[in-house]
């Protein structure tokens, strides 16, 4: 069965006009649900979980987003997620700071019921210089499962709004009020799409109508909390462009897609990231994509293009991660990494060839090491990590410090068992290194102290 909405836009790469900059600290949120037990779910529904800050469309093509999401996709295993970022800026047309999503999954109660609820928080937004303007928009999707019906409700809440630069009162904002733009829109605040599996909520969708942009139509917070039947295999994954782990400095994946659970294609795009000395890129476009069946296929994929690590240290015309799987049910899965690919590489001002192996080491003097087309591989799961740089001496990132760029996971299992990517913390690449103490400590006095690596790993 499918469902009477999906996860997100299912579009073709037409237009690109996003520039985004962000910055944020990556954290993770319990929300609590009370919610009256009715019967026990003995068999289990499987999560579909998502939320996003920012989103612009131009007709049926999304041209900027979904920003900073997050979402739990295809499992019955309770979870938790969450994305945070800085600024959204498309010039003359968007303009947004402090952006918090977060989705988490539980089974509450002595009956244990399936509850989901999604988050979406933006501080403040600009639009179409100054034509719209909003703060304190906070955004609740909740979906609920007792065994025998799904309840939801949606909710929103804003702190204030202008149209034409003129205030607009508000009170309790009930669904799906719309307010007009005169001669030129209208502004939807609490969308709600109500289903029997559960409920997608916006906070504030703007569309135009008339004039110079006539077909832009911009989505802010928005939630999806539902359910879906079990499919055969679970495939899961997501790719994400960026997740720098720098404790304060930490930015959160610009833009990411997951694997739709009922089967179909989705599509994310970004003209590019803009963190000056860090990381800068071109185009970005992130997919991921499930065809059901007996074997069930799925596969995520990132390109970036135009990539400048560290001030020139890292440069590449392309690079896109590609990861693979196909299971049956009751089969074990096949996992592969094929489509990874590099363009136009370069280290330090050295050519890289266009094949690069698997797990590819390379020193960084006077920084530490990148990893190249990492491959993290499990029963049922692999992670391709187009590059991972750790920090090891202190420059524009601290010690410990960790990049990672063009990340594509995939996931195929009975269970619905969590892919592998998750956040890390800025402490944990001494973990990451300990593979690599021989080639950069060997030449040294002492190699379990070298660049700090202990010899207890």
């Amino acid at each position: 069965m499918r469902s009477s909405f999906r996860v997100a836009h299912r579009v073709g790469l037409r237009r690109l006009t996003a520039g985004v900059v962000s910055g944020g600290v990556l954290a993770a949120t319990m929300v609590g649900v009370g919610v009256s037990p009715a019967s026990a779910v003995a068999s289990p529904l499987a999560y579909e979980q998502y939320a996003y800050g920012t989103s612009v469309a131009l007709g049926s093509t999304v041209t900027s987003g979904p920003t900073f999401p997050a979402g739990i996709s295809c499992t019955t295993l309770p979870n938790q997620a969450s994305t945070a970022g800085g600024l959204v800026n498309i010039p003359g047309v968007i303009t947004a700071g402090a952006v918090f999503q977060s989705a988490t999954t539980a089974e509450t109660g002595p009956n244990n019921n399936q509850v989901a609820v999604t988050r979406s928080t933006v501080a403040n937004v600009s639009l179409l210089g100054g034509l719209v303007g909003l703060s304190g928009l906070a955004v609740t999707s909740t979906a609920v499962n007792t065994g025998t019906v799904v309840a939801s409700a949606g909710t929103v809440s804003l702190g204030s709004l202008t149209v034409l630069g003129l205030p607009i009162p508000l009170g309790a904002i009930g669904p799906n009020t719309v307010i007009g733009i005169p001669g030129i829109g209208t502004i939807t605040l609490n969308q709600q799409t109500v289903a029997a599996n559960g409920i997608r909520t916006i906070g504030a969708r703007v569309q135009i109508l008339a004039g110079p942009n006539a077909g832009l139509d911009i989505a802010l917070g928005y939630t999806q909390s539902r359910f879906l039947p079990k499919p055969p295999v679970f495939m899961t994954g997501v790719a994400y462009s960026n997740l720098i782990a720098a404790g304060p400095l930490s930015v959160s994946p610009l833009i990411a897609q997951s694997v739709p659970c009922n089967g179909g294609s989705t599509t994310a795009n970004l003209v590019g990231i803009n963190l000056p000395g860090i990381l800068n890129t071109g185009v970005i476009t992130a997919s991921g994509a499930a065809v059901l069946g007996n074997p069930t296929l799925g596969a995520t994929k990132i390109t970036l293009a135009n990539i400048n690590i560290l001030s020139g240290l890292i440069t590449a015309s392309a690079i896109t991660s590609q990861a693979n799987a196909s299971k049956g049910s009751g089969q074990p899965a096949v996992l592969d990494a094929t489509g990874t690919q590099f363009a136009g590489l370069s280290i330090a001002g050295v050519p890289i060839p266009v094949n690069v192996a698997p797990n590819t080491f390379i020193p960084l003097p006077g920084v530490g090491y990148v990893v190249l087309n990492r491959q993290i591989q499990t029963a049922n799961a692999l992670e391709v990590r187009a590059v991972e740089v750790v920090i090891q001496i202190a420059g524009v990132l601290p010690v410990g410090a960790v990049i990672r760029l063009g990340v594509a996971s995939i996931n195929a299992s009975d269970n619905g068992a969590v892919a592998l990517s998750a956040p890390i913390n800025g402490y944990d690449s001494l973990e990451l290194s300990s593979p690599h103490v021989s080639d950069l400590c060997g030449g040294v006095a002492d190699p379990a102290k070298c660049l700090g690596v202990s010899d207890t790993l």
